[in-house]
C-alpha cells in the first residue's frame, strides 16, 4: 500500500502530472526518469530514492512504502532532499527529530 505524506514534495514537472503519476504508480505501468523519495523502511535512515521502475514490480509495489516526494530525475530528487532537511532544520533547529516528524504526517 503507498501512503503520502503532506505536504507531498514536488518539483515544478511533477506537479503538472501528479495525478498521472500516481495512477501510473497504482497500476505498475513504467515511468521513466521519475523517482520516489520514500521513508526509509529500517530506522537509522531517514530517506530511499527509488526510480519508478521498481513500482513495475508486483511484489515491491505489494509492501508499504510512504512517499514523501516525486521527482523527474535523480538529481531533481536529491534537490528535494535537500529542500526537506533544509525546511525541518529551519524549523526545529535540529535534524535528529526529522523521521519522526514525517512520520507525524502521513496520510492515510
Amino acid at each position: 500500500m503507498v501512503r503520502y505524506c503532506d505536504p507531498l514534495y514536488l518539483t515544478e514537472h511533477t506537479k503538472k502530472n501528479l495525478e498521472k503519476i500516481k495512477r501510473k504508480l497504482f497500476t505498475g505501468a513504467g515511468m521513466t526518469g521519475v523517482y520516489f523519495i520514500l521513508l526509509s523502511r529500517n530506522e537509522q535512515d531517514v530517506f530511499d530514492i527509488v526510480p519508478a521502475a521498481m513500482f513495475k514490480q508486483r511484489r515491491f509495489r505489494r509492501l508499504d512504502h510512504i512517499v514523501i516526494g516525486i521527482a523527474e530525475s535523480m538529481r531533481a530528487s536529491e534537490g528535494l532532499v535537500q529542500e526537506i532537511i533544509e525546511e525541518h532544520v529551519r524549523i526545529t533547529g535540529s535534524y535528529l527529530a526529522l523521521r519522526r516528524d514525517i512520520e507525524e504526517r502521513i496520510v492515510g
